[in-house]
Formats: C-alpha cells, structure tokens, sequence
C-alpha cells in the first residue's frame, strides 16, 4: 500500500493506494496516529483502495478508535462499494459511528 499526505490547518488528508491487508495493517495503523497526533481532523481517502481483508482494517480500527476517543474528527471518503461492504460487515463504520462517504461515479 501506497500513501501521500498532506496537511493543513490542523486537518490532514491520507490518500491511500493499494490493497489494505494484514501485511500493511499495522503500518498504515502508525500512520493514523502519527498524523492524528498532529491535527484536528483526518480524511481518509479510499479512492485507490481496492481491497481490504479483517486484519488489515484491525489496526486502522483501533487507531480510529484511540483518536476519536481523543476527540478528533475521522472520516473515510471515496470509498469504493466492495470496500465498504466489507467494512459494514466487519462492524467498522456501525462500531466507531465515523461518517464513511462511497466513491461517485
């Protein structure tokens, strides 16, 4: 998986590319917190994302979670069907109540 960020204003967006899974989990879950340590708000941008799997949305799960739980602002945008899907099945979007906006088009 592939990421860039860009920050301003106490707000980042992550745009990431790739595929979302065990073997990048825990990386792409240091990410969120490192950025979220920094600003107030974070989008994530799933535009390019074209596959998730349970353990690789684990350690993007409890990241989101620490930083919500910290009071930060987290949104997942441009999100493809078959990703969400998998997200709504594993509980993520229902459990941590984040506004989660599909991909247009």
């Amino acid at each position: 998986m592939d990421y860039q960020v860009k920050e301003a204003e106490q707000q980042a967006i992550v745009y990431l590319e790739g595929e979302l899974d065990m073997l990048v989990g825990e990386r792409l879950g240091n990410l969120i917190r490192e950025v979220g340590q920094r600003n107030k708000a974070i989008l994530l941008d799933f535009r390019e994302v074209t596959f998730v799997d349970s353990s690789g949305i684990g350690s993007m799960f409890f990241a989101t979670k620490d930083l919500l739980a910290s009071g930060k602002h987290v949104e997942i945008v441009n999100i493809r069907e078959e990703v969400l899907d998998i997200l709504r099945v594993l509980g993520f979007t229902e459990a941590l109540k984040i506004r989660v906006t599909p991909l247009k088009g």
